[in-house]
């Protein structure tokens, strides 16, 4: 099937999961109910797997962060997601921890998915949200500013990476000057 070669040669881009807006540009001819048929044709012969509504994977090698975006729009990866994968947090997180519109949990492939809901204005500010491998993921310094700003000032291990005027700035121009980020930041810089 053309479809399927079409396919394997847009994720070398390194997609590993395909929403139908994505299968739509795959190849042109597919498109409404020869889409369809194509995708319940290749999941039923294993091309392909469905992993939620609207959501598909080539195999199950997929990232899990990669489906946590999709899964949620907009909606980016942060909280102990990143401060564990940046070493400022040392204890091992699990769960994926993703910031959108909506608190919830979901289960994918034995992985929790922790959403939480944060303000429109700071979810869509692109200030210290990074694209890595097609993943949308806070900085070091936003995940804790989101950690604070949900959660309250918290003791982070190591804060030798942390760039504090980069905080300082996400605070003024993302969470309007928060006082529980001021101060955590006043307190770990004095």
């Amino acid at each position: 099937m053309s479809f399927i070669k079409d396919l394997y040669q847009f994720s070398k881009s390194g997609q590993t999961v395909f929403s139908l807006r994505d299968l739509l540009s795959v190849n042109s001819k597919y498109s409404g109910n020869k889409l369809n048929s194509a995708l319940k044709y290749l999941v039923k012969n294993g091309d392909l797997i469905r992993i939620s509504k609207g959501l598909y994977a080539l195999d199950k090698s997929y990232s899990i962060q990669e489906f946590a975006n999709k899964f949620r729009i907009p909606s980016y990866i942060s909280l102990y997601t990143v401060l564990f994968e940046k070493g400022v947090v040392f204890q091992p997180y699990e769960s994926i921890y993703v910031i959108s519109k909506r608190s919830e949990t979901k289960l994918i492939n034995g992985k929790n998915i922790i959403y939480k809901k944060i303000k429109d204005e700071i979810l869509l500010n692109p200030l210290g949200i990074e694209s890595v491998d097609g993943v949308y993921k806070a900085s070091v310094e936003r995940a804790i500013c989101d950690k604070i700003y949900l959660g309250g000032p918290e003791y982070f291990d190591n804060l030798r990476g942390v760039n504090f005027d980069k905080l300082d700035k996400l605070n003024k121009q993302v969470y309007s000057n928060n006082k529980d980020i001021s101060k955590w930041i006043l307190q770990n810089t004095s």
